[in-house]
């Protein structure tokens, strides 16, 4: 019943917080990571899983948040279509993000030594993907 109470009210908050944050410097993910690092600490006893024991577990949960992230992110967006109305989505996607990957590329590349392959897959996690560009939107 404690964490029915807790996931509502999280629902609650979430739905009611970013009305209250417009003017303060805060956003809803930064109070929602306060709030999860406050019960970590609150609870110890709330189980933690274990990543070589609760791989399938955790992989499952983080799929989970992904998916709820870009759908917060995708329900922000209020634009309707047209090539001209997403001209700064789409600079954003052909040119900015290419030059991204390009630059943390070569980055990783020439001032870390690693291997193509690594600064590439570096460039990628680095890069601006669709939360991040959904959101600036």
């Amino acid at each position: 019943m404690l964490l029915l109470v807790a996931f509502g009210a999280l629902i609650l908050l979430t739905a009611w917080l970013p009305m209250v944050l417009k003017e303060a410097p805060l956003s809803l993910p930064i109070v929602c990571i306060a709030i999860g690092a406050a019960a970590f600490w609150s609870f110890p006893e709330i189980p933690v899983p274990h990543l070589p024991a609760e791989l399938p577990l955790v992989e499952k949960m983080t799929e989970f948040v992904v998916i709820i992230s870009l759908m917060g992110a995708a329900l922000k967006i209020d634009r309707k279509l047209g090539w001209r109305r997403w001209i700064t989505t789409w600079r954003l996607l052909a040119i900015a993000m290419p030059l991204t990957v390009a630059a943390l590329w070569a980055s990783g590349y020439a001032l870390l030594g690693l291997s193509g392959a690594s600064a590439l897959l570096l460039a990628a996690v680095l890069a601006p993907t669709d939360p991040v560009l959904a959101s600036d939107v």
